[in-house]
């Protein structure tokens, strides 16, 4: 059980850090100067393929680790820590709106820590709740 969570950490850590990394690098493009183009309203619809992206590497880190460790259900736990993750991030995007008054910089620094431990968190919940111990 241990070596399952572990595995699903790892993999959110991964996910989590490669998501906000691109987000991070896609963003720096465009207040690094003004007049750039591609920037603005446009960037929002970016996000879901990058999403994506980075859960499917989740799924392959889960998947290899879950093997290594002699495991089952390992598409399983990405199914469900993919749909986790998603919930959680966007419920981390209504609890800053709704409750925290921060400054944008703030408020970034707080999306980029999210970013991070949401993933982390979401794939080692359901490496716990969904893996098991191959059968010999």
């Amino acid at each position: 059980m241990l070596l399952r969570t572990a595995v699903g950490a790892v993999a959110g850590v991964l996910a989590g850090a490669g998501f906000a990394l691109t987000l991070e690098g896609v963003s720096r493009y465009c207040y690094l100067r003004p007049g750039r183009t591609g920037c603005g309203v446009g960037l929002p619809v970016f996000y879901p393929p990058v999403f994506a992206l980075w859960m499917v590497v989740a799924g392959v880190v889960i998947w290899a680790g879950f093997r290594v460790a002699r495991q089952e259900r390992g598409w399983l736990v990405t199914s469900a820590g993919s749909v986790l993750w998603a919930v959680l991030i966007v419920a981390a995007v209504w609890f800053e709106s709704t409750f925290l008054d921060l400054y944008q910089a703030d408020a970034v620094v707080f999306f980029m820590t999210a970013a991070v431990i949401v993933p982390c968190v979401a794939y080692a919940v359901a490496a716990v709740a969904a893996g098991r111990a191959r059968r010999c």
